[in-house]
């Protein structure tokens, strides 16, 4: 049986992971997987059960009571799919961090994407993929960029989708993110010890591609 030769692609919010990942995706023919929908879902599902309300004994009984199915750039909750603007919006981004610091939703979480990546070749996209999702992944990749260049993207990109923000806004939660992705104790943002660095902030995301495949090609030719 072929092992799935998994691309693990992590780093912070607006780092470009979900643009390089589905380039990337499309170039190598694999499936694209960006974790954070995921979790923005169960951010989702929280804010409309829970009403945002903090008993985290009550989000897991709800996350764990819930079919969640992470297909490709969609996610379909108890069978329908839930359009991606209702995601970006603010009140969701607000509780993400939150929901996801909490050790049994990220257990749900990984034991979901694990199964995904099992049964496929995948370029997953998230914080931990590398250093706790997919650990043995083909090839590990972590992206970083100043943050004001971070925010300017994000910002960009939610304005695309119609979300009317403003940017000091999107850096705010930004900066909150990132204290709280860094220094959560379950799952921690950090860099693989075996991952690829690249700084994103002078390229395009096809120049980031075209590294990334570099870094593929070199894999399998030592492999």
């Amino acid at each position: 049986m072929r092992k799935n030769k998994n691309v693990a692609i992590d780093g912070n919010a607006g780092s470009g992971k979900s643009t390089v990942g589905r380039l990337l995706a499309d170039r190598i023919q694999f499936e694209f997987i960006d974790s954070g929908l995921l979790y923005r879902a169960f951010a989702y599902i929280v804010l409309k059960k829970c009403a945002g309300k903090s008993n985290r004994e009550e989000w897991v009984n709800i996350i764990q009571n819930i079919e969640f199915d992470l297909k490709g750039r969609v996610i379909y909750i108890d069978g329908k799919d839930v359009n991606e603007i209702e995601l970006r919006k603010k009140e969701v981004d607000d509780l993400v961090s939150p929901v996801s610091t909490v050790k049994e939703i990220r257990e749900i979480a990984t034991e979901k994407l694990r199964k995904i990546a099992d049964s496929k070749s995948v370029v997953m996209v998230g914080r931990d993929i590398g250093s706790v999702v997919l650990k043995n992944a083909f090839l590990k990749i972590y992206l970083t960029a100043p943050i004001e260049v971070r925010a300017k993207r994000r910002h960009k990109e939610l304005l695309e989708k119609r979300v009317n923000i403003a940017f000091e806004e999107v850096l705010d939660n930004l900066k909150n993110r990132d204290v709280m992705d860094s220094n959560r104790d379950i799952s921690p943002l950090t860099i693989p010890h075996d991952a690829y660095v690249i700084d994103t902030n002078y390229l395009s995301p096809k120049k980031v591609v075209d590294k990334i495949i570099q870094f593929f090609k070199g894999r399998e030719y030592v492999l």
